[in-house]
């Protein structure tokens, strides 16, 4: 522990560090290239059901299940949106429920979607007023995957 605050030490090198640093590097690289590298999440993914899976198996279905969700919630709006959320997105929320579980992936799910609206909706007016197009895949959305995830961990 530290400082007697019950922070536990491996928890944090074992789980929250490598978490962050996945989601700064989609951030990184999503901002630079929009994409979100399979060789990123794919084995975060493995990482952190194995990860629950040492720590306790008896509750590893339900980040199981947790991923599925979050990710299979993003492919249906992948599919309706006609690709403006990509496969990187999709995978890093499923990535996110297997990590976080189902309520901490939900409440990302909404900081990330309400902080993205916030910013989209006076960004496409000034499109719409200035007459301009808005291109394809012209928001990428790992910045506001992060943003959501520190507005999870701050409240």
């Amino acid at each position: 522990m530290i400082g007697g605050r019950g922070v536990n030490v491996l928890y944090v090198i074992f789980f929250h560090l490598p978490f962050i640093l996945i989601i700064l590097i989609s951030v990184f690289t999503d901002l630079k290239n929009r994409l979100i590298y399979d060789k990123v999440t794919l084995p975060g993914m493995i990482y952190f059901l194995v990860l629950h899976a040492i720590v306790d198996l008896s509750s590893l279905h339900h980040y199981i299940i947790a991923g599925l969700l979050l990710g299979g919630i993003h492919l249906f709006l992948a599919i309706i949106s006609k690709g403006q959320i990509g496969g990187g997105d999709i995978k890093l929320f499923a990535l996110i429920g297997f990590a976080m579980g189902w309520e901490a992936g939900f409440s990302i799910f909404i900081f990330t979607y309400l902080i993205a609206g916030l910013w989209a909706i006076p960004l496409f007016l000034y499109l719409k007023l200035s007459r301009k197009q808005a291109t394809s895949h012209m928001v990428p959305l790992a910045p506001f995957i992060a943003l959501g995830v520190l507005m999870f961990y701050i409240t």
